[in-house]
């Protein structure tokens, strides 16, 4: 086994205190998140070097307080129904419609400002607010409508969750609210799709428009409510044949097929990404 490089960057013995460290890293997570200041005056974490790569692994005291700032602060932001087919930049203009909704009705300190919205899937978002109180107050909220252009939205806002959290709950979910996705459709396949699953797999509760933006229609993935007994009859594909014989393979994903955070894609996790390790063979290679 190669041994482990440890460049600049590592750690000085610090004279302060654990919970005046705490309060250090805490005032600097807020300035990153509610002012975009990017610290470099504090001892994050490290590089190493080693069999597997080169990389900044970060300090676990740091990381700790990061995470429960980030726990209180912010809120997982749902889009439902039709507010599902906005274009990204409606989706934000709905958040924001809710902020002046609360400033104008003075349920906060006036001089709070708007908070930091970060899109995590098509219809998923993390809202970080300026106030603790902001975020409470949202998941307390729950599932709501929201007014914008003399039309009403549903949104609904959840507690900010780990990945190993979000993993959990996902599965807890699928339980009770069973899905399936059809993977890059084939145009000719789509007419036939959701008859094709209705009598290979069984009944469907609902099937969601895949044009998430009305201004740049796209047909891809294409996602299946189902009831949960549905489980036992689903396969890992679906084949439409034509009258003349030819066949169009759809892949079908369900919330326990395995996704990989860093690629965005399915199959696999993040440990056996295979960009993941395509990178690391270039490293390997010398190829930097």
């Amino acid at each position: 086994m190669a041994n482990a490089t440890v460049e600049s960057g590592t750690p000085h013995p610090n004279p302060l205190t654990m919970e005046e460290n705490r309060t250090r890293i805490r005032e600097s997570v807020s300035r990153c998140y509610d002012e975009g200041v990017c610290p470099d005056d504090l001892h994050l974490g490290e590089v190493v070097e080693d069999e597997g790569g080169k990389r900044f692994v970060v300090n676990e005291l740091v990381n700790e307080v990061k995470d429960k700032w980030l726990k209180e602060r912010s809120v997982i932001v749902v889009f439902q129904g039709e507010a599902r087919t906005l274009a990204r930049s409606v989706k934000e203009d709905l958040i924001r419609a809710y902020e002046d909704g609360w400033t104008a009705q003075r349920l906060f300190h006036p001089d709070t400002r708007r908070g930091r919205v970060k899109f995590e899937g098509a219809n998923v978002a993390s809202y970080v607010a300026k106030a603790k109180e902001i975020a409470e107050w949202l998941v307390q909220e729950g599932e709501l409508k929201i007014k914008l252009g003399g039309k009403e939205y549903q949104v609904l806002f959840k507690p900010r969750l780990s990945s190993q959290e979000l993993q959990e709950a996902r599965l807890q979910e699928a339980e009770s609210k069973f899905w399936i996705m059809a993977l890059r459709v084939p145009l000719d396949a789509y007419y036939y799709l959701k008859s094709a699953v209705r009598g290979m797999f069984g009944e469907v509760v609902e099937m969601h428009n895949p044009e998430y933006d009305r201004d740049r229609p796209k047909l891809t993935n294409v996602k299946f409510d189902m009831p949960p007994n549905a489980r036992c009859r689903i396969d890992d594909d679906l084949v439409i044949e034509s009258p003349k014989e030819e066949r169009w393979r759809v892949d079908i994903v369900t919330p326990y097929t395995d996704w990989c955070r860093r690629c965005k894609w399915y199959y696999h996790t993040e440990e056996n990404c295979p960009r993941r390790q395509s990178e690391d063979s270039r490293r390997s290679n010398g190829d930097r």
